[in-house]
């Protein structure tokens, strides 16, 4: 029974009609019953026209004043049954329709009942004439009511919709997110092994398929602790990074954790950071696509970069922009190492937030400069 009533589509009209109705029949059958079969089948065709406003509450509502207001005066003692439905009439009309509609119909309604008091001496007092006009008012405020309060249900269930799938894109993109934090560096380094180990014989193959086996355990690894952490014991949804770190303490452990790869690997040099603002700025597109860009930096020298020559990498950050400038000596190599695909899609990135991504080679040292504007992160 209650599933029932939850699937009823008007529950606002519907509420109204039995309200009505109830006080109709009770009327009709237990104070004074009507004799004459017409009679009972003209206030039957009444009830009926009720009912029928749930499909069509504008032109039924209609039909039962007009039904009112000829019956009262064709049908003697029809007078005693009017008033019921005329308000329902009033009410869905005003509910259906707009503000101007049921101005206008308490105009008309308010009218007919003041030309009834002067021209039916008997019919209303002057005290029941101004008391059913207001009654015309309240039927009118009533269905205005009832339409604002279905429009605000409407745009909470809407705001709900809305906001549940928010939460969801926000889920998918932060699981991404977490992913590519995890392994994306870890994938590459097993990458760069595989294909310097057919151009780069310097380094013998088990050296080489060490490292590719710890690395391929240390995404495994993160892999499985982002399952384990993805939902906790409440059913939420728990990411591995922190969504309030700053732009600043991303570039710190990101420049930190780049240094150390390329320093396990021979490499010498470092990672300079500067700071003209303050560093308390959040941004969770910003702080991907920085993990982005250093990943790739960081993958590219350790993938191409000659270790016997120091590499520099400067990360300035000022009010409106952060720039990246680093050099590296390229590695000399008979053949050239294939890939490329990741600049690509950084430089696309940069390009569509509005910076910018140069790079070009000058006597074997390669030459990185990025730029990105913080004008809406800050």
């Amino acid at each position: 029974m209650l599933k029932r009533l939850k699937n009823i589509a008007h529950p606002f009209i519907a509420f109204t009609i039995l309200a009505f109705s109830l006080i109709f029949e009770c009327d009709v059958w237990l104070f004074k019953p009507p004799q004459q079969w017409w009679f009972i089948c003209v206030l039957m065709l009444a009830q009926a026209l009720a009912i029928g406003c749930y499909w069509s509450p504008v032109c039924c509502s209609i039909a039962l004043l007009l039904l009112n207001g000829i019956g009262e005066y064709a049908l003697p003692g029809y007078s005693q049954y009017t008033s019921y439905f005329m308000f329902l009439a009033v009410v869905l009309i005003s509910y259906r329709t707009s503000n101007r509609i049921g101005t206008l119909l308490w105009v008309v309604l308010a009218t007919y009942t003041c030309l009834e008091t002067v021209l039916r001496p008997g019919s209303f007092t002057g005290y029941g004439c101004f008391a059913f006009c207001m009654l015309y008012v309240l039927a009118v405020v009533i269905g205005r009511y009832m339409a604002w309060e279905q429009r605000r249900t409407e745009r909470i269930r809407e705001s709900i919709r809305i906001r549940s799938r928010l939460e969801q894109l926000e889920a998918n993109q932060y699981l991404a997110v977490c992913l590519h934090d995890a392994l994306s560096q870890e994938l590459a380094l097993i990458s760069m092994e595989t294909q310097l180990q057919s151009v780069d014989k310097t380094v013998p193959d088990e050296e080489r398929w060490r490292r590719v086996s710890e690395y391929t355990q240390n995404a495994l690894t993160d892999l499985r602790r982002i399952i384990v952490q993805l939902r906790g014991s409440d059913g939420e949804f728990r990411g591995t990074i922190d969504i309030d770190e700053t732009m600043m303490s991303l570039l710190q452990r990101e420049a930190a954790a780049g240094d150390k790869l390329l320093h396990e690997h021979g490499f010498s040099g470092e990672t300079v950071l500067e700071s003209a603002q303050d560093a308390n700025v959040h941004s969770s597109e910003l702080n991907g696509l920085l993990s982005l860009v250093c990943h790739e930096i960081y993958t590219n020298m350790l993938k191409h970069g000659d270790n016997s020559k120091p590499y520099h990498i400067d990360v300035i950050v000022s009010d409106t922009r952060l720039r990246i400038n680093y050099h590296n000596a390229i590695c000399d190599t008979a053949t050239p190492l294939p890939g490329g695909s990741g600049l690509d899609s950084t430089r696309h990135v940069v390009d569509e937030l509005g910076g910018s991504s140069e790079h070009e080679s000058h006597d074997g040292v390669w030459y990185g400069n990025i730029t990105i504007p913080l004008d809406g992160h800050v």
